[in-house]
């Protein structure tokens, strides 16, 4: 899901990068020594899901669990989301650098937003186990969305393409909602303190 150098207009390059400066700003704010280690464990798990992906055309499918990510770290996932993707493009070329507010804006903003849904207890409208499945499939669900949105908004005659990305991505809101149901079981049983902030 990652949007590669080249593919954005300056436009759209240089003011997803000023709101993406925002959102880490944001996340800074109220960083605390003792979050550093999640923090880095939820990047590194970012950055591990999205080996497994499937190029197609100018974006690439594949494990993002950004809906678990979110709900874990709150604010935080702009940085921990920041961190894999900067090096995601430096280390490996998924995406890129002139890319990268576009590709920080689509990852992780759906995530803070299921966060605050969950922190609200929006989501409490669904029995437990659709809840867990609804944060995995609503997170690439929004992060498709975004991505589509970016594309629309760069040029007129991506706005096709978005309609193939958003199609295409669609299987993979489904294996998302499925993986984030058991990792959020599996996080309830193992470390249930982690998830109490996000009233999961």
């Amino acid at each position: 899901m990652h949007i590669s150098d080249g593919i954005l207009t300056s436009e759209v390059a240089i003011g997803t990068a000023i709101i993406s400066v925002g959102l880490l700003a944001f996340s800074f704010k109220d960083l605390k020594n003792k979050n550093i280690a999640i923090v880095s464990a939820m990047s590194a798990l970012f950055f591990i899901a999205s080996f497994v992906h499937i190029p197609l055309g100018f974006v690439q499918i594949h494990l993002i669990l950004i809906g678990v990510i979110g709900i874990v770290l709150g604010a935080q996932v702009f940085l921990a989301i920041f961190i894999a993707l900067l090096l995601q493009a430096t280390l490996l070329g998924y995406g890129g650098i002139s890319s990268l507010g576009a590709n920080l804006i689509i990852m992780s903003l759906p995530a803070y937003l299921l966060y605050l849904a969950s922190k609200m207890q929006l989501l409490n409208i669904f029995p437990e186990k659709l809840k867990y499945f609804m944060i995995g499939f609503l997170a690439v669900f929004l992060a498709t969305l975004l991505l589509a949105l970016i594309l629309a908004l760069s040029k007129e005659e991506y706005l096709y393409a978005s309609y193939t990305v958003f199609l295409a991505n669609i299987p993979a809101m489904f294996i998302e909602g499925l993986i984030t149901l058991f990792l959020i079981n599996y996080l309830k049983k193992s470390i249930p303190d982690l998830l109490d902030e996000a009233k999961v």
